[in-house]
């Protein structure tokens, strides 16, 4: 995605704290919301936002959050709607382990985040902000930001407020330097507590440009994909900048290049393009002679499949060898470092200069076009209202009242390849790492920074109750979110028992007639009480008959009267 100008706002007076100062210097650099999740740290904080009126700060718009998973993946949402770096500001120590989840997710999924957090006070007495409450000595860490530096690019603790204003710069420019991703600073209480002496700011730091792919990479890639019979482009990441959907479209469609999307978490292609070989890599992998995969961590699990031996496999994106993780050896015969939207551009000009077989894309048009009427037939099969609710009857009702620029932000049941999105940035899936607990504060935070938008969250009973409900409703209501969410309540945990079951398939967990008590999440609350708890609209789902004009009525609630609801669906 490719991050906005920032704004260069100007306050009205200067700032008197480094408090005020940093708050200022956030809106400046172009950061317009802080997520915050107060405590005794916040006292400065508190104390400029009071004094705003008279001050005429230019400060961020705080964003009040009841529970710091729901703050940090709300600013994962924000990010994904409007493309900006966004700030949050935790309690300490204990906030910050509340939000690891969370930042282990946008770490994955590469979203620049600038994490702060409050710092237990250094000083036990003499100075302003030193300690004054039992908790400042048992909240103290040795090493705080110790508990995520393994996920986050960057850590620091701000030591003087005398270089507040290049610390910022310094966070901001690392958290959007590609591969992006969140960045972690601690501020003391006492430093913030004290005065700025000059609040001048330097020159803003130039944006990053991206990596540009090497030029004799590019043309040996054309190559490969010129002359192979059956390339394929493997994704699942792609769109994430959203500039480059059109130009993967363009060079399956100009050249005879199929594509097939898995682990998928993005619009990366349009659902209807003639050379969409599907969502499922197993089904064509054997047969292509050329694989390019565009910025995947996992384009195939290499103990159920592979590319052939003779075929050549290419791994390109900003970090293609994901160096994060501590493990990756998925097979590479050429290795191209370059930001997804740069490739995708330079590999189409260089096809052009290129002899490509012209009947190539009608004949892998054929060859794939078999995931699209399998998809027809169920979604034709799925409109008798007999029997129980299926996951499968429930994707084929979102799709019927699924306005066609609705965004989904999805973690669990909604199928891309069932939906067929086509516009690129209406469809998010569930973040690499996995963190529950994503899809409904992310969904808020998307209409947060996308307020016309139609977004409709949905997710598992298990990842809604890890999203802290209650919380995220109560904030949907003070911050008028108007977000659908719709639960698939099946009183399980299907990853869970699907996951023994795949390791031990002639085991006794396969044969017992009931589940794993390690999968059960019964009995299942009323989740339609937790939206009407904080003023929203609540139904309950239990027979297929209900189910469209339930999501009917919910729509209209979040479209015409700008009301958050919720359909709890009781699925088989």
């Amino acid at each position: 995605m490719e991050l906005p100008a920032p704004t260069q706002a100007v306050p009205t007076q200067a700032a008197e704290t480094v408090a005020e100062a940093f708050l200022v210097q956030l809106r400046r650099r172009g950061v317009d919301r802080l997520f915050v999740n107060s405590g005794t740290d916040f006292a400065s904080l508190v104390e400029a936002y009071a004094r705003r009126k008279d001050s005429g700060l230019d400060l961020p718009d705080v964003v009040v959050c009841a529970h710091e998973n729901l703050a940090v993946s709300m600013a994962h949402g924000s990010y994904l709607g409007d493309g900006r770096v966004q700030a949050v500001m935790l309690h300490t120590s204990v906030g910050t382990a509340n939000a690891v989840c969370a930042v282990f997710n946008a770490a994955r999924s590469r979203v620049p985040v600038l994490l702060t957090a409050g710092r237990t006070p250094l000083f036990e007495h003499s100075m302003l902000g030193a300690r004054d409450a039992p908790i400042h000595w048992a909240q103290e860490m040795f090493d705080q930001a110790g508990m995520l530096r393994e996920l986050v690019k960057w850590d620091y603790e701000l030591r003087d407020g005398a270089h507040v204003l290049d610390v910022v710069d310094r966070a901001l420019d690392i958290a959007t330097t590609q591969p992006r991703g969140p960045v972690y600073l601690s501020l003391p209480r006492e430093v913030l507590a004290g005065p700025v002496f000059s609040s001048e700011p330097g020159a803003a730091p130039a944006p990053p440009t991206v990596a540009h792919p090497d030029p004799a990479a590019v043309a040996q890639l054309a190559d490969h994909l010129a002359t192979a019979q059956f390339p394929l482009l493997v994704t699942g990441d792609a769109g994430a900048d959203r500039r480059a959907v059109p130009l993967l479209a363009e060079l399956c469609r100009r050249f005879g290049i199929a594509v097939v999307e898995t682990g998928v978490r993005h619009v990366n292609v349009p659902a209807d393009h003639p050379l969409h070989a599907g969502y499922a890599v197993g089904t064509v992998l054997p047969d292509a002679d050329v694989v390019c995969v565009l910025d995947l961590d996992v384009p195939w699990i290499q103990g159920s499949t592979a590319p052939r031996e003779d075929a050549v496999v290419v791994q390109c994106g900003p970090d293609p060898s994901f160096t994060r993780y501590p493990m990756r050896t998925h097979r590479t015969d050429l290795t191209i470092t370059a930001d997804t939207t740069a490739l995708l551009t330079a590999l189409i000009a260089a096809l052009a200069e290129r002899i490509v077989d012209p009947t190539r894309a009608e004949r892998l048009a054929a060859r794939v076009s078999g995931w699209r009427e399998a998809r027809a037939r169920v979604l034709e099969e799925e409109t008798t209202t007999d029997g129980p609710i299926t996951k499968a009857f429930l994707n084929a009702a979102l799709t019927q009242v699924r306005p066609a620029d609705a965004v989904v932000v999805n973690e669990y049941w909604a199928s891309p390849e069932m939906l067929g999105s086509t516009v690129p940035g209406t469809y998010f899936g569930t973040p690499p790492a996995g963190g529950l607990g994503w899809g409904l504060p992310a969904a808020m935070g998307f209409q947060l920074a996308r307020p016309a938008t139609t977004v409709i969250a949905t997710l598992g009973d298990g990842a809604y109750l890890f999203a802290n409900p209650a919380a995220c409703h109560q904030a949907m209501a003070m911050h008028h979110l108007p977000v659908l969410t719709i639960v698939c309540t099946n009183a399980h945990w299907g990853a869970v028992q699907s996951s023994a079951t795949r390791m031990y398939p002639d085991g006794h967990a396969a044969s017992a007639p009931e589940l794993s008590p390690l999968a059960r999440l019964d009995p299942a609350p009323r989740f339609a009480a937790y939206a009407e708890a904080s003023g929203g609209l609540g139904l309950r789902v239990t027979q297929r008959a209900e189910l469209v004009p339930a999501l009917q009525r919910a729509l209209r609630t979040v479209q015409d009267e700008r009301r958050h609801a919720l359909v709890d669906v009781e699925c088989a």
